[in-house]
């Protein structure tokens, strides 16, 4: 089928304006002023009601890392899940701000706390940096569960694209710890950083992501282009994904992360991994953000989130 229509208008706009592409041609800065141009010319988001937004930080021993802690209406201390969301931008742009709408979702629809934590970017802070701050963050919220009001049993990581792979190498550092994650959302994730440019879609819209072949992105990230195959940077290149959490997997089909997203939950679903898979026909990249402009975007969203509800036995999923 072809792009949404109201998606369409979107991708419309913005070439319009001249954002063919977030990264073509830019500096990293102006990667990330063209992000916040984007989302507000273009898909401002859908700020869903919740009961509080406290911006603080997870102290570890290594940094202290900024996050925003989102509560939900009629919480229920003790027995709440909890989300920690990695926001997406090629782990170039995004931060609290930008992913503000993605979080009040999480947390109004699942009566979830959500901790959205603002990791350190590339090529200021390339790899690990930002994955180590995931996992120190996620860490941080499971010695911090009580304070938090949450459940230790219910503790999920989410992110999309590639707060989507920071997510998805965060579960792997949580296979033998005393806690298990309960779940993965994984919306539209770049798992594969070795085969990134080599599309194996037909039609894609490449305004968020790049154009195909495109390696700006992953070179940002990784100045060392053998690290790619490091299970932390491609978790689809991982030797064994038995005994993770359970996922949840969202890929649109205009997106070049399409494959790769499908490839992960196959090689997950192999494994023995309960896996959820939905494939949005007529969504393009970033269609989780754009619920305000896509009714189509909105309903995907909200199945997403719902699916993650599912696996964490939210009474309303």
């Amino acid at each position: 089928m072809p792009i949404d229509g109201e998606l369409q208008k979107v991708i419309d706009g913005m070439l319009g304006a001249g954002l063919s592409s977030l990264y073509e041609n830019a500096t990293p800065e102006e990667a990330r002023e063209r992000g916040r141009r984007a989302r507000r010319d273009f898909y401002p988001p859908v700020l869903q009601d919740v009961f509080s937004v406290i911006q603080s930080y997870a102290v570890t021993p290594d940094r202290d890392i900024p996050i925003r802690t989102y509560r939900p209406l009629n919480a229920v201390e003790g027995s709440m899940p909890t989300v920690v969301y990695f926001h997406g931008g090629g782990w170039i742009i995004g931060d609290l701000d930008s992913h503000d709408g993605h979080a009040r979702r999480i947390c109004s629809t699942l009566g979830a706390v959500v901790v959205n934590v603002d990791y350190r970017l590339a090529p200021e802070h390339p790899f690990p940096a930002g994955y180590d701050d995931c996992v120190a963050a996620t860490r941080w919220v499971f010695e911090h569960i009580d304070d938090l009001g949450g459940d230790v049993s219910k503790v999920a990581v989410a992110g999309d694209s590639a707060g989507g792979n920071l997510a998805a190498a965060v579960a792997f550092s949580f296979k033998d710890a005393p806690h298990k994650l309960a779940g993965q959302l994984l919306i539209y994730p770049g798992v594969d950083l070795v085969g990134m440019g080599n599309l194996a879609d037909a039609e894609v819209d490449s305004t968020l992501t790049g154009k195909p072949g495109d390696t700006y992105i992953r070179d940002q990230y990784l100045p060392d282009p053998s690290v790619a195959f490091d299970p932390r940077v491609s978790p689809l290149r991982a030797i064994s994904h038995e005994d993770l959490a359970p996922a949840v997997i969202g890929v649109a089909e205009f997106d070049m992360l399409r494959t790769e997203g499908v490839a992960y939950a196959k090689a997950l679903e192999k494994a023995g991994v309960y896996v959820t898979l939905r494939e949005f026909d007529g969504m393009i990249h970033g269609f989780f953000g754009m619920g305000g402009v896509s009714a189509a975007a909105e309903a995907a969203a909200d199945l997403l989130t719902r699916d993650l509800g599912a696996i964490l036995k939210v009474a309303n999923s």
